[in-house]
């Protein structure tokens, strides 16, 4: 099953191609399914529920998190699911990741406020990671929209290493299950690690490619020890969704918008866009083989499938558009049209004709990163 969401699972092995697609949507989600003429929304749930992530263990249990219920749980692929709260202090969720973390299958969600649980019984009770806390920088994890808290936008699961990034503020690694994290100097000022997506490789254990939001992408060769801001592509500058090809590592997707959210809802657009990288970020190349030019909508949902006969792409927007490559990002094709596939309120924010939005046009960040992506928005 391909999993596709904002701030779930994004990077995918499978031996044959996929014939469903689970999709975590602002209302609910959606399972596709694959027939002779091609997909199909073949069922919904959790309807009337902001899913922000979805996520799955090896044996197919699957997980969504969501903003104000909590987590759910599925057995039977998608059709039926159940809350799963027990030991939960925070019901709001933007991120969630199960799998393999020291050889244990483990489930975690990331909360707003920017608390973390994981789950050993898949999900059956939650405990917190509270030494994720101890940072020296909590107290000023923030986010522009209200209410102006700080949440986790992902977790990745890395072997032994346990990675989480705090949007806005923090990117952390655990080496001991949790117990102690250690934070990395993703920038001196917590308001520019703006962490969306975090990228790590077993055959580069030094490198770390992170989405850093309104200050791009950046990488370190040197395990988190220092960071430099990457080249971004000529045509886009808000990095959002990253994937990493799971054999190749200098082989990256990236979604992106064109200067950040505020700019966006004033011209009524992000222009979302996809490119890949062959040469882990070096250079981009814009995907344009069926993909809208300068769109209304943001690309907030990236995911790969990765077989030994190839890999496919799924990408999904902020008005619901799910599409398709099955030739390396050269060629896409629409195949089903859901509920929007958004982070927070950006779909509010970009639908037509929209009305004055207390939640996306009251934000507020620092006076710096306003007036750089202003300059960079008006050069593209």
């Amino acid at each position: 099953m391909i999993l596709l969401s904002n701030g779930g699972t994004n990077i995918q092995r499978a031996g044959t191609p996929s014939d469903t697609i689970l999709v975590g949507t602002v209302d609910g989600v959606a399972l596709l399914g694959k027939t002779e003429r091609g997909w199909a929304v073949k069922h919904r749930a959790l309807q009337g529920v902001f899913v922000s992530g979805v996520t799955a263990l090896d044996d197919g249990t699957l997980f969504a998190s969501t903003r104000g219920v909590g987590v759910a749980r599925s057995t039977d692929g998608g059709a039926k699911w159940n809350w799963i709260n027990e030991g939960l202090a925070h019901h709001e969720f933007w991120s969630c990741r199960a799998g393999k973390l020291q050889g244990r299958d483990v489930v975690f969600a990331g909360a707003l406020p920017a608390h973390l649980y994981v789950s050993e019984d898949k999900g059956d009770s939650w405990r917190e990671m509270k030494a994720l806390r101890d940072a020296k920088t909590v107290t000023k994890w923030t986010f522009p929209p209200p209410p102006r808290i700080g949440h986790i936008k992902d977790i990745v699961l890395d072997g032994d290493r346990l990675w989480v990034g705090v949007e806005i503020g923090s990117l952390q690694v655990s080496n001991d299950f949790g117990q102690s994290f250690t934070e990395l100097p993703v920038d001196p000022n917590p308001q520019e690690c703006d962490i969306h997506r975090i990228l790590v490789h077993p055959a580069r254990p030094n490198r770390i490619i992170i989405a850093n939001g309104i200050v791009g992408m950046m990488a370190s060769e040197d395990g988190g020890k220092s960071f430099q801001r990457m080249k971004m592509p000529a045509e886009a500058n808000y990095p959002d969704a990253i994937v990493i090809h799971p054999d190749e590592p200098d082989l990256l997707f990236m979604s992106a918008g064109v200067g950040w959210p505020v700019h966006w809802y004033e011209l009524g657009r992000a222009r979302g866009k996809i490119f890949k990288s062959k040469d882990a970020g070096k250079t981009w190349e814009r995907l344009l083989g069926g993909l809208p030019n300068g769109q209304r909508a943001l690309f907030s949902g990236l995911t790969i499938e990765a077989r030994r006969d190839g890999y496919s792409l799924y990408a999904a927007d902020t008005d619901g558009q799910v599409f398709e490559s099955l030739d390396g990002g050269s060629t896409w094709t629409i195949i089903a049209d859901v509920p929007p596939v958004s982070k927070a309120d950006f779909y509010k924010g970009l639908v037509r004709d929209r009305v004055k939005l207390a939640n996306v046009d009251d934000i507020v960040a620092n006076p710096t990163a306003t007036q750089r992506w202003q300059e960079a928005g008006k050069a593209i």
